[in-house]
């Protein structure tokens, strides 16, 4: 009984290890690579082109917002309604040029009343002075006398002053960027009447990275700045302008890890104007007469793919990391002859035949033709 047992858990063993292996032998006809079809219809089609020779500038780009370098918030000195004011945001004026006037009755009256003031203490001075010459008089009484004139000269002058402070104008030469007061208003010192700026002096303030620190300060010298508005579509070019680093940050901020660098606009013309969203290009490095090809040719790992126009086949090429700006790469040298895929590579592998797809294309073609 014991060695039929030992039988039948013996071919039961045996039959199991020959599903097994009869399983793992579907699996492998199943799942194994078959041999990729290299008929024409079924070869992937790439876009091939040949680097041209040109300038290559590599530059860190930081975007920022134009500036006025110097605004000006024109504040009144005293207090009172606005009764005129001709401040027109955009205007240009000129040094004491009128923006709002204030109210002055009730500074005329004060100073009336000081002048009144001073008059009768100026009299009263001149009576005691001429007794004090005299004799006829102390010497308190004329300083007591002269004390009081001079106080009420003070007084009379404040008030003039205050009268003359009804008219705000314009400290310096300068645009009106802000001028949102009204006739009716009521004028004070905590709120501008107008803001000023010079427009020909414009500043772009970037918060640039850390690791850019040691380029901006050693090499400054070097640098290129060149600062570009983007313009609306198919409606005006992008202005741009070169720029000038006007100061660098001796200190990076520990929250943000950034540094401020000020860019000075050489020519900002009509098209720069504080407010304005800008992208800043400072060039480090160029390289002239390189061979240059898009970055669309690149994959996602920054390798790319050239095409051998005697066996149809593409070949596997490894980053080096090449120097880049932002439309193209530097080919190494050893390819600068060489067609780069343009398009395609991203299903295709190394080694594999292809085909250029304006021959595809041409081929389709002439296939609905004769279809029709």
């Amino acid at each position: 009984m014991n060695s039929s047992f030992f039988k039948n858990k013996f071919f039961r063993y045996i039959l199991f290890g020959l599903m097994a292996l009869i399983f793992v032998f579907l699996i492998i006809l199943v799942t194994r690579k078959k041999p990729v079809s290299e008929k024409e219809e079924n070869l992937p089609s790439v876009v091939i082109q040949k680097p041209s020779t040109g300038k290559l500038v590599e530059a860190v780009t930081i975007s920022g917002y134009v500036e006025a370098k110097d605004m000006i918030p024109v504040v009144p000195f005293i207090s009172g309604t606005i009764t005129e004011y001709p401040a027109r945001a955009g205007d240009f004026v000129t040094k004491d040029t009128l923006l709002a006037k204030i109210d002055d009755a009730p500074f005329r009256q004060q100073m009336l009343q000081a002048e009144a003031a001073y008059f009768a203490a100026k009299s009263t001075f001149d009576r005691v002075s001429n007794l004090y010459k005299s004799g006829a008089t102390t010497q308190q009484n004329y300083d007591s006398a002269k004390a009081q004139a001079d106080a009420s000269k003070a007084q009379y002058d404040l008030a003039k002053l205050q009268v003359d402070y009804t008219e705000v104008k314009a400290p310096v030469d300068g645009t009106i960027l802000i001028a949102d007061q009204a006739v009716g208003g009521i004028g004070n010192q905590s709120q501008p009447v107008a803001v000023l700026a010079d427009l020909s002096n414009q500043v772009v303030r970037l918060k640039v990275p850390e690791k850019y620190f040691d380029l901006f300060n050693l090499d400054r010298e070097k640098l290129q700045v060149k600062v570009t508005r983007p313009a609306e579509k198919n409606m005006y070019e992008d202005a741009v302008t070169s720029a000038t680093i006007e100061n660098i940050a001796p200190y990076v901020s520990p929250e943000s890890k950034n540094f401020v660098v000020v860019c000075h606009l050489d020519e900002p013309g009509d098209r720069f104007r504080p407010g304005m969203f800008v992208k800043v290009q400072v060039a480090y490095k160029s390289y002239e007469n390189v061979p240059l090809i898009s970055l669309k040719a690149r994959k996602m790992d920054g390798s790319f793919y050239i095409y051998d126009q005697n066996s149809g086949r593409v070949k596997y090429v490894e980053n080096t990391n090449p120097p880049i700006d932002e439309e193209n790469f530097i080919v190494p040298q050893e390819y600068a002859d060489s067609y780069i895929v343009l398009d395609g590579q991203n299903f295709v592998f190394d080694g594999q035949k292809v085909r250029i797809f304006e021959e595809a294309l041409d081929q389709a073609n002439s296939q609905v033709g004769k279809d029709k």
